[in-house]
Order: structure tokens, then sequence, then C-alpha cells
């Protein structure tokens, strides 16, 4: 039989190191020495669970500690605490104690002694009955029955709860686009009457009012559109429009936005009249909001952001690109979901809440189309958007 005896302090240091027949070549070390390093650098771990164990019990039988020292990969480690420390007895496969034992009785009798409570087996286990059994599987029946109905109740309250937010979120953002709505109009109707007659301040506080309306009454829209997105509500409303004249009215509201940043947005629409096309005016109207508001906060000032609309074999496709910031690659792929942000904010400091791509790409999904992003740190964005003239649906 081969194997070792090892005896150490009370904190586990080596004292001496006792071979049984060959020993375990490979498994040596200094007195001094922490034994669970004696198992090599891949095994302390196991081994100090078994320093733990035998400090917290008293006592182990036939612990594996997996090392790398051994060919099989594993050593099994008996042991005890007594008043003069700790004993530890290791072989090479589990049940080799009593026969280690008994070459250490004849070795070093002393040593055997010491090792002598390890004989005592521990005993079997109390048999269980079939009916105890029984009992056992049908009171965890009963328990797990109770916590699905628990958890379905649970479930049933959240999408009440989660219903009723939506519900509340939709109502507030419906009330809200009104009065910004007036708010817009009126500073409108104001630079047009005061034409001529308003200072230079007083101007950029009517264009300061009308860039932060016109900000709000986009977020607004997109706090809808997500209740309805969220309550799987998002509906259509098509209808044969002038996608040409609805880009060519976006462009110019945005204009406004641009020109607190100084930034120039450049149009190219065909010459030629584009067929009307089946659509939802309202909410292409909203998707190009996005994409125009996204272009502007992410270029510097004095920037350039351009618009381009084409039609090709029945579908339309609207490019809006910019020369700003850019997005990291490794954000791109997360980019249409539901509030996901890059990792930067607009070069003003503008922030967001991370909607306005989601709700792009649903849109454009409704239509039976598709948004997609291409960008380069440092060199720019461009968005396209890629719909059917005809209706379409996914």
């Amino acid at each position: 039989m081969d194997g070792l005896v090892l005896t150490c302090d009370h904190d586990g240091r080596l004292r001496a190191l006792h071979r049984v027949g060959a020993g375990l070549p490979g498994l040596t070390g200094k007195p001094g020495t922490p034994f669970p390093v004696l198992f090599g650098p891949d095994a302390v771990a196991g081994a100090l669970d078994l320093f733990s164990g035998l400090r917290k019990s008293g006592r182990v039988i036939d612990q594996p500690v997996p090392s790398r020292l051994d060919p099989a990969g594993v050593f099994h480690v008996s042991g005890l605490g007594d008043a003069d420390g700790l004993v530890l007895a290791v072989a090479r496969a589990p049940g080799g104690l009593p026969a280690l034992l008994e070459e250490m009785e004849a070795l070093n009798p002393r040593l055997a002694q010491r090792l002598g409570p390890l004989r005592v087996a521990a005993p079997a286990p109390e048999a269980i009955s079939v009916d105890a059994l029984f009992d056992e599987m049908t009171l965890l029946n009963n328990e797990l029955a109770t916590v699905q109905r628990t958890l379905a109740k649970a479930n049933a309250e959240l999408a009440a709860s989660n219903e009723q937010k939506n519900r509340l979120m939709g109502m507030l953002a419906h009330d809200l686009r009104t009065p910004l709505q007036v708010v817009v109009g009126f500073a409108e109707l104001l630079e047009q009457r005061l034409d001529g007659r308003l200072e230079a301040t007083e101007r950029a506080c009517l264009e300061r009012i009308r860039e932060s309306s016109l900000s709000m009454r986009h977020m607004v829209e997109d706090a809808l559109s997500l209740a309805a997105l969220q309550a799987g509500r998002l509906r259509l409303a098509r209808r044969p429009s002038d996608l040409a004249a609805l880009v060519q009215r976006n462009v110019s509201m945005n204009r406004v936005l641009a020109e607190g940043k100084s930034i120039t947005i450049e149009l190219s629409v065909p010459e030629r009249p584009l067929p009307m096309a089946d659509i939802d005016p309202a909410k292409l109207d909203q998707l190009l909001n996005n994409l125009l508001s996204n272009a502007i906060k992410y270029s510097e000032r004095g920037g350039r952001v351009r618009v381009a609309l084409g039609e090709e074999s029945g579908r339309a496709r609207l490019c809006v690109a910019d020369d700003g910031r850019g997005i990291p690659a490794a954000e791109l792929t997360q980019l249409f979901q539901p509030f996901a942000r890059t990792g930067r904010l607009g070069t003003e400091g503008e922030g967001t809440v991370g909607l306005g791509l989601y709700i792009c790409r649903s849109i454009a999904e409704g239509h039976g189309g598709r948004i997609i992003a291409d960008s380069v740190p440092g060199r720019g964005s461009t968005f396209t958007v890629d719909l059917p003239m005809v209706a379409s649906f996914p």
C-alpha cells in the first residue's frame, strides 16, 4: 500500500511527512509549509476546503482532493485533529485507509495509534421507507403547487400594473402634446408679427422657446409610441401621401433646431414627382424627426446634416447622414433596442432616454421596411430607411 501520513500543527503547517510503501512521488514539502500547498497550485482550493472541514468537524474520511500531482488526478485524504495537532492519511484510491493504517502499525505504532479513531466507520444512514418517501414527495408537490399559484397571482398583478402604467403614460403624453403645440405655434406667431422689431436677444429667446418645445414634443411623441408598443397597439393609419412633401416639411421644421447649433441641413429629393406612398404620414414624420434630432444632437456646431430621398423599383430610400462623432462598432448591434444609448453625450451635452431609434425601427418594420445604421467613430453616421411605396406588411 503506497501512501503518506502528514503530521501538522493546529494551523495546518507541516511537521513531518511519513511515507508508506513507495509513498506518493511529487507530494512532498519542507517542515513549516502549509499542507494545502503540498497538493500543487491547482489543488490549493480543494485542500483548503479539506482543512476548513477538518477544523469544523474534527475529522474527514476519504475526502477527494483533485491534483495534477497524481496520475489519476485526485488524492483521497482522511484525517483528524487532536491535542497534538492535525494528522492526515493520504491514499491514491477511496477506501485505502484501512490498508494504509495496517502498514503504519508496523512502521510507526505511535502514529498508527493517533490515527486509530479513523477506524471507526461512520454510521450507515437510516433506511428510508417507501411510505416516508411518498409522504415527502407529496409534501414537496403540494409546496410546488402553492408556489406556482403564488407566482401566477404575482404575474397577473404585474401584468395589470404594467397595463395601468402604460395607460397612465399614454394619457400624460397625450395631455402634454396639445399645450406644447400651442407653445410652438405662439412662438412662431410672435416671431412673424414682431418681425423687424425684435432685438437679437429677444429673437434668440423666441428661437430657444421653439427649440425646447420641439424637443419636448419629440419626447412626448416617443413616450406615446412606447406606451402603444408595449401594449401591442401601435397601429398605422395608412393613406396615400406625398413622401417628398413630408420630408421637405419635416426638414424645414427641424431647421429651427439645427440653427441653434449653426448646423446646415442639406436636402436632396428627386426632381421628378414620386408616386404617392401608402404610409402613415404621422408615424413617418415621427421617424424622420428622431433621425434628424439625433443627427443634430451628435454633430459639432457649424456642421452639416444631409437628408436624401430616392425611389427605385417601387421602394423608397431615405438617408440621414451627419459628420459628427459617430458610434463605436460595439454599440451598433444594440442601437435599436429600447433604452439603448451610446456611450457619448451630444456635442453640447444633450442627453437621451434611448427610445428614438427603437421607435424608428418599429415604425419602419410596421410598414414592411427596415432601418440600418452605418457609422465610423469620428467620421459621422448614416441611417438608411428602406420602405415599400405600396402597402406591405411584415
